[in-house]
């Protein structure tokens, strides 16, 4: 792992401050690096993106941090995280949790209220890891939460990526490229394609060490649902939804389906049949027609 500078690129609204010992305050301006073991807030509706050797950083509103050389420690707030090569690996600490990242994409980070993480990946492949044989691979579209009371990362979730990528500040509040946008575009209409059906549900916060907030409201199809989980214990309203008992084949009839008999409904074929067919084709048409090999031949 090499040295990770971070250098002001961009700063909506009020941007980055940095505060002394004294409790004195400075404003961190575009252009430079923003200084190590150092505490540095980022105002109310403001934010800061920064870049460094093959990382792209933007740290959201009321976001406090402190960055060393190898790490990033969020004591609140969000982060997001671009990995521009496979080999990247870094640190980021939290109030209660330390996780490495790695990997090549685009991911949001989180710092939750019980002091762990929630994050969830936009782009590419991220693999988080917690500590020696606790690690996740995260893929488009999927997010974890770190489970403190055990130590682990949560089960994998499905997020809607198209609302994310309209309510989140991180990706729409800052001036992105067009080929960024493409692939963010392209990789959310691929997600609807993939998923059936949504849970009209939205992941909320992890107050408690081994548990995180399902928002459910009633089921429906509708394209702004934040989340699709079969797994998840989501009380579906009955009157909306509901299981049905049947065979796979009747749902696709729309009836019970029903086996019919050799000889049920049949028509018998006999000599006589076979004769009269015959006697439709003439010679005249049988000559009409191309010999097989022709037809591959041409005229």
């Amino acid at each position: 792992m090499g040295k990770v500078s971070h250098l002001v690129v961009a700063d909506l609204g009020d941007g980055v401050f940095q505060s002394d010992l004294e409790g004195n305050t400075k404003k961190i301006s575009r252009s430079t690096f923003l200084p190590f073991n150092t505490k540095l807030s980022v105002r109310p509706k403001s934010g800061i993106e920064t870049l460094a050797a093959g990382y792209q950083f933007r740290f959201g509103s009321s976001t406090t941090f402190e960055c060393d050389q190898k790490s990033i420690e969020l004591y609140n707030g969000s982060i997001f995280v671009r990995s521009r090569k496979i080999s990247n690996s870094i640190e980021i600490k939290g109030p209660e949790v330390k996780i490495r990242l790695s990997g090549a994409g685009t991911c949001l980070i989180d710092v939750e209220p019980n002091g762990g993480f929630k994050c969830v990946v936009m782009l590419g492949k991220i693999i988080f890891s917690m500590n020696e044989g606790n690690t996740v691979s995260i893929l488009s579209g999927e997010l974890v939460f770190t489970n403190l009371a055990e130590n682990k990362f949560s089960d994998k979730l499905v997020v809607d990526l198209n609302h994310l990528l309209d309510t989140s500040f991180l990706i729409s509040g800052f001036s992105n490229s067009q080929s960024f946008l493409d692939s963010l575009h392209s990789v959310s209409e691929s997600q609807k394609i993939t998923l059936s059906k949504t849970f009209n549900a939205t992941v909320g916060n992890a107050k408690k060490a081994g548990s995180f907030e399902i928002i459910q409201e009633s089921y429906s199809q509708k394209k702004n649902a934040n989340l699709s989980a079969e797994s998840l214990n989501v009380t579906l309203d009955p009157k909306s939804y509901k299981v049905t008992s049947s065979s796979p084949l009747e749902e696709l009839l729309g009836r019970k389906p029903k086996r019919l008999s050799t000889t049920e409904n049949l028509p018998s074929i006999n000599s006589t049949t076979i004769h009269k067919a015959a006697e439709k084709t003439s010679p005249a048409d049988q000559k009409k027609r191309p010999f097989p090999s022709r037809l591959l031949r041409g005229k």
